[in-house]
């Protein structure tokens, strides 16, 4: 997973050395953790030699099990907005499977690499952003498993589709640059992802709540 994120967000990185540099110029770094719901959506999984799937999915998140659900931030601001590179660690599990399906989750990451803009007043943050969703599914469908060797440097990792987000937070001032995070968002994402023999299409709608703490610095 690190030589994923290596290789994704070094060149988003070099995004935000765009604008010039000036007295106006800070950065912030947060960390955030928290749990998500994800809402009834879609589920189509196709198969080769069989009849398309189609259900709508319910998910849990199991946000507090190892490895737990996490949120990091980088943000490069000038005045009262910024740009922002944000990751999210969330999993989704299938809670109603059908009897074709024994085991169906993406659970070592339903990842979103978000890009953000901000605005913040009277310590409020709202902030809405596109990116990508990168996945690791692992899924049992049909009695067939999933090569968990293939993709990205054939770790299980996928850039499965796209993903959009829209969030508010509240600024709490602590010490020095230390700052409290409270931020609520809504997430939409849709990925395809392998199944042995195939794919599966999924939909995915989420409302998360989340806590951390923000460090700031020119």
């Amino acid at each position: 997973m690190r030589n994923i994120l290596i290789t994704v967000l070094i060149p988003m990185l070099l995004f935000f050395n765009v604008s010039h540099t000036n007295t106006q110029t800070k950065w912030s770094v947060e960390t955030l953790v928290g749990d998500a719901y994800c809402f009834k959506t879609p589920l189509t999984i196709k198969q080769t030699g069989y009849d398309d799937i189609n259900f709508q999915a319910k998910y849990s998140t199991n946000s507090f099990k190892l490895p737990i659900y996490y949120s990091v931030h980088i943000a490069k601001w000038n005045r009262e907005k910024a740009w922002e590179l944000e990751f999210v660690h969330l999993k989704i599990k299938l809670n109603n499977n059908p009897p074709e399906v024994q085991r169906f989750e993406i659970s070592h990451g339903f990842n979103l690499l978000i890009v953000n803009r901000i605005w913040e007043n009277n310590k409020f943050i709202f902030r809405f952003g596109g990116g990508i969703v990168i996945a690791h599914p692992e899924n049992i469908v049909r009695g067939k498993p999933l090569n968990q060797n293939k993709g990205i440097l054939n770790k299980g990792y996928y850039i499965a589709g796209p993903t959009a987000q829209l969030a508010i937070g509240k600024r709490f001032s602590l010490f020095n640059n230390l700052v409290f995070m409270l931020a609520g968002k809504l997430t939409g994402a849709y990925a395809r992802v392998p199944v042995k023999d195939g794919h599966a299409n999924v939909t995915n709608v989420a409302v998360h709540c989340l806590v951390g703490l923000s460090y700031e610095f020119k």
